[in-house]
């Protein structure tokens, strides 16, 4: 697990000191490295360390007003399950 953690932290310090890019750069990707990680929300950053997602959402009075859950992540092209307001909350029982 530990090296899982550094691996990610290492891939985020690569991220952050990338050449900035155009938006219609990040919609060309390979998939040769993505995953199916759907089933449990993954959180806010996906296992390659990227925190970009694409996403299907729907706009009322300008505001967000739903999104799918589905989503794909913007760097490694992994299929996600987007994380929830109540995923942060937890089910606690007691």
């Amino acid at each position: 697990m530990i090296q899982i953690i550094l691996w990610i932290k290492n891939k985020m310090k690569k991220k952050m000191t990338q050449e900035p890019k155009e938006i219609k750069d990040l919609f060309q990707k390979d998939y040769s490295n993505s995953m199916d990680l759907r089933g449990n929300p993954i959180g806010d950053i996906c296992v390659c360390g990227s925190q970009l997602f694409t996403a299907i959402l729907a706009f009322e009075e300008g505001e967000i007003a739903f999104y799918f859950l589905d989503g794909e992540c913007v760097d490694c092209g992994s299929l996600v399950t987007l994380p929830t307001p109540i995923d942060n909350i937890g089910m606690d029982c007691d």
